[in-house]
Formats: C-alpha cells, structure tokens, sequence
C-alpha cells in the first residue's frame, strides 16, 4: 500500500511537472553569475534547504573516467565529499547543515566538490563549492570558480554541466531509497565551458554534451526552517522538488531514520 502510494504521488508530481513545463516560458540564462562565498554554511548555522538531512552520489559516466585514465589524472574529494568505488564515484552528505538556498536567485549551494590530478605534470583542477540551479524549463545546471594548480580559474564562474528536472521527477525515478525520498539517477551532461577548461588543463579530451555522471539523492526529514513561497520564475524548479517531498504521512516513515515517523517535505508556514 505505502508502495503504491509513493508511486501514485510520483506521477502525480510528474503530471504537474509537466504541465508547468508547457506554461512557462524559458528561463535560459536567467541565472545570474554570483561570486562564491567562501562556505554554504557557517560552522553551526543552519541552511535553507529542501531537507533536513540526507545524502548524495556522484557517479561518473564510463567515458569520463577512461578519458582521465588515458592521461594519469586521478579523483580525490574535497570535504565533506569523499571518493568511493576507487574514484570512480564522489559521495555527498546533504542537508541544512551542509547546503544552503540562496534568494533571490534560487541556486542551491554545496560545499566541497574534488580534485582531479595528473601526474605526470602534477597539474590540479579542484572544484571546492558549486551551485546547482534548478530550472523548472529547459537545461538545470551546475556552477563552480575552478581553480588550476590552486589559482582561481581567470575567466570566474563556469557552467559544469547540465541536467533535466523533468527526468528527475519521472515515475519510478523519484521513489524512497537509501534511508531517504529522491531521484535514483539523474543525467548529467558535460557543458562545452567545462570540458574545454579541463582539456587545456589536463590535456583530456572532452566533448560538450557528453555523458559526465550520474547523480543519486536521497533528501531525508524536514528541514528546520520553512521553505518561502516560490512562486517566482527563479524558484520554480525548486517548487517541483518541493511538492513532490510533500508524500503523504507514513508513505516513507520506514526509510527515513531523520522523520519521526513523519513524510520528508517543506516545513508548515
């Protein structure tokens, strides 16, 4: 019965995703380019965020990785990240005490991130915080400030890579696993800014749009501090992840060591 349940209120929400996505215009571009701060969130503090607790992985696609092999460049995370699966995946905690939504723009920061490595010219390129943009039309994306053998990467802010919202709410795709509610594995793909700044950087050979990973989220109890309205065109796609947490009492209470026995979702205004 909770079963059903769950997959009932998953197509439910992709039914809604969908209509919005055939209603709004597209906000392409609309994401303005920020300067990072230096952590998402204070030592202590708590974030705005979608969950109160959770957890993340980044696997990386195939041909990413035969592409690092074939010029000695090796992963290593950036805390709180970790490498796993002898980096051919990155493990993320989230939640309120580690991520952090920022308004008016809607981007989600993430602290940590990773370091790729090659050896035989000692060359870093590390990504210590990035920001994802939830979009609830078009490409979602991510953005970080790189930085090449510890130097902020001249040209500022890039666009990593670019993902679909839509996919992740798809039935069957948004379901309770890992002691939480989420998307199983969600797309991403290498945007032609980051796999061009890599291959100068580590002499790879990347192309735009290829396969770079795939992302499992678990979002895990209700935040502490409620979510604002988000009914601004900046907010939609967060809107989306929202509502579809909102899963009916009970339906998760098993999967989820943080919800006292109550559904993850927005907290009551």
């Amino acid at each position: 019965m909770r079963t059903n349940r769950l997959i009932a209120t998953g197509a439910a929400v992709a039914a809604c995703a969908a209509l919005l996505f055939a209603a709004q215009p597209s906000a392409a571009g609309s994401a303005p380019r920020l300067t990072a701060p230096t952590t998402c969130v204070a030592a202590g503090s708590t974030g705005l965020y979608l969950s109160k607790a959770g957890e993340a992985t980044m696997t990386f696609s195939p041909q990413f990785l035969d592409g690092l092999r074939k010029q000695g460049v090796t992963t290593q995370g950036v805390a709180p990240n970790t490498v796993v699966g002898g980096g051919s995946a990155l493990r993320l905690p989230i939640g309120e005490k580690y991520d952090n939504i920022e308004l008016p723009s809607g981007r989600v920061c993430y602290p940590g991130g990773m370091i790729w490595t090659k050896a035989s010219t000692r060359t870093t390129y590390a990504v210590d915080d990035f920001w994802m943009k939830f979009a609830a039309v078009g490409n979602s994306k991510v953005f970080t400030t790189p930085k090449v053998n510890g130097a902020t990467r001249a040209a500022g802010e890039l666009n990593m890579a670019n993902f679909s919202a839509a996919q992740a709410l798809t039935a069957g795709e948004f379901s309770a696993h890992n002691n939480g509610v989420g998307p199983k594995r969600v797309t991403f793909t290498m945007d032609a800014e980051f796999a061009r700044d890599l291959n100068e950087a580590l002499g790879t050979d990347f192309k735009a749009n290829m396969a770079w990973s795939t992302l499992d989220i678990a979002w895990s109890g209700a935040p502490t501090r409620a979510l604002p309205s988000m009914k601004t065109p900046d907010l939609q796609g967060l809107s989306l992840f929202a509502e579809a947490l909102k899963i009916p009492a009970g339906a998760n209470a098993k999967h989820s060591s943080h919800s006292n026995s109550k559904a993850p979702g927005r907290a009551s205004h």
